[in-house]
């Protein structure tokens, strides 16, 4: 279940302004504020079957566009591999007797838009 739920808060992250507005108001409410469809239909103005159809719809179609777009996908893997380059810089300057910093400094700069490794 909280799997769910956080995968649909990234998916909204990413993909929600693509939705209809009554569908991402449904699936913000829903997902990110833990409404019940009733509260939801009320706060709408719509039928509980149109939330549920809302949310519903929203799920599909945030899924195929995370499926044919890849952003979520593109986003974890830089993410995974930016974790994977700093902890490379951190055995550099450990593991390294004739460190340049000014240079390693203006790499890591460049790569993670901050300052000072060394």
């Amino acid at each position: 279940m909280i799997e769910n739920v956080i995968e649909m808060n990234m998916l909204l992250d990413f993909y929600g302004k693509l939705l209809s507005e009554k569908q991402f108001k449904s699936m913000e409410m829903y997902y990110n504020y833990d409404y019940s469809l009733n509260e939801i239909a009320k706060e709408l103005d719509i039928s509980k079957q149109a939330v549920s159809n809302n949310l519903k719809r929203a799920e599909v179609n945030l899924k195929e566009y995370e499926r044919d777009l890849k952003l979520i996908e593109n986003f974890n893997t830089k993410e995974k591999e930016k974790r994977c380059l700093k902890d490379l810089f951190n055995d550099l300057e450990t593991n390294s007797k004739d460190l340049d910093c000014i240079t390693l400094n203006k790499i890591y700069s460049i790569i993670f838009g901050e300052e000072e490794v060394c």
